[in-house]
């Protein structure tokens, strides 16, 4: 179970993207979506769980957050990535290698696991995740959907119990992002913790066991899927949030606008010379 408790957090020198008295606790298995406008502070609860605060990022903290009943910021940062792994925006800041295999292996790699088990659990991660065509390639000749994969195959090779994901589909495209859609399926299947911090809600809608809203660091209301859908399209549009469902978006039709006459001939006569 994840803990948070009475937990305030402020970035050093910074006004916005912190938390106000964040309390919240997160079943086993369970799947949760942050939402809101930017700057609202999904990410930095991210980051909470992941202890990259206040190990990396340096701020303001009071409250605890607990892992398993276990204060997460007095671990090293290699016992909470044995627990916790984690998927940024961009998977570029997470490589440490510039083929894709040996990418997948890092994780386990530094696990001092033997060799033998290093190549059978990479060959079931690319199967698991049937990115078998990735194998062996240079990750800088990857497309961007390509780069997410293989960011989320090294969390998926460490098989730890919690996932989070920082707004997995900002670079993706609409196949991509169906497939990341059934990659979190997978891992959710397996029973594992799933934190997703994300502007895009469609994909979600089905995974989500509940949808925290938060506005200026506060928790502003806490749903279900089923409750969320039933916010009009006015009060998801006046909290910032996305469509839910893309069947139901269409694009602006124009408006009709009489055609202003670029070049106009009147009475003109014209008669070439022989």
């Amino acid at each position: 179970m994840i803990e948070l408790e009475n937990v305030s957090f402020s970035y050093n020198g910074q006004e916005h993207d912190g938390l106000h008295d964040i309390n919240l606790k997160i079943a086993d298995g369970e799947c949760v979506l942050f939402c809101g406008r930017s700057g609202c502070g999904k990410t930095t609860i991210t980051r909470l769980v992941n202890g990259l605060i206040p190990q990396f990022y340096q701020g303001e903290l009071h409250g605890r957050v607990l892992v398993d009943g276990q204060e997460i910021s007095k671990f090293p940062m290699y016992q909470i990535a044995a627990k916790v792994g984690s998927v940024f925006q961009n998977p570029r800041t997470q490589f440490f290698n510039v083929d894709t295999d040996s990418e997948i292996a890092f994780g386990i790699e530094n696990e001092a696991r033997p060799p033998q088990e290093l190549i059978k659990r990479v060959e079931q991660t690319a199967n698991d995740l049937r990115i078998q065509k990735l194998r062996n390639r240079n990750i800088f000749e990857l497309s961007g959907g390509e780069k997410q994969k293989i960011a989320f195959a090294s969390v998926y090779a460490m098989n730890p119990q919690i996932y989070l994901l920082d707004e997995p589909s900002s670079n993706l495209d609409m196949t991509s992002i169906q497939e990341l859609r059934e990659h979190l399926r997978l891992i959710k299947k397996q029973g594992k913790t799933v934190l997703i911090a994300e502007h895009r809600l469609y994909y979600l809608m089905e995974l989500a066991d509940r949808i925290v809203y938060l506005e200026k660091g506060e928790i502003k209301g806490i749903y279900t899927p089923e409750e969320f859908r039933q916010l009009s399209e006015q009060e998801r549009e006046c909290m910032g949030l996305r469509a839910v469902d893309l069947r139901t978006v269409f694009p602006p039709t124009p408006r009709s606008i009489a055609p202003i006459p670029v070049l106009e001939l009147q009475n003109v006569t014209l008669r070439y010379k022989k």
